[in-house]
C-alpha cells in the first residue's frame, strides 16, 4: 500500500504517483477501482492511498486499487471480543 498524489485524470480512471519524486513511477487506478466516496470528487493533487495490484514490466504498467486498499486496511484493523 502506498499514498501518492493524483497526477492526471482520464475518462477511465486516475494516475497516481507512487514514488516520492517528480519523475517517479505512476500507476493507474481504473474507475472501477476508485472508492465510491472519491468517485467524481478526485482532483489533481489529491493524495490517495492505493494498493499495488499488478506490475507488468513488459508493458511498463502498474495497476492500483483504492477499493482494495480500503478493504486491506479494514482487514488489518484490530478486533475486539
Amino acid at each position: 500500500m502506498v499514498t501518492g498524489p493524483v497526477t492526471r485524470i482520464v475518462p477511465f480512471g486516475v494516475f497516481v504517483r507512487i514514488e516520492d519524486r517528480a519523475d517517479g513511477f505512476q500507476g493507474l487506478v481504473h474507475s472501477s477501482e476508485l472508492d465510491e466516496s472519491s468517485g467524481d470528487t478526485v482532483e489533481v493533487g489529491d493524495a490517495l492511498t492505493v494498493k499495488i495490484t499488478e506490475v507488468d514490466i513488459a508493458r511498463h504498467r502498474i495497476s492500483l486499487s483504492q477499493t482494495r486498499a480500503r478493504t486491506t486496511r479494514a482487514d488489518d484493523a484490530p478486533t475486539t471480543t
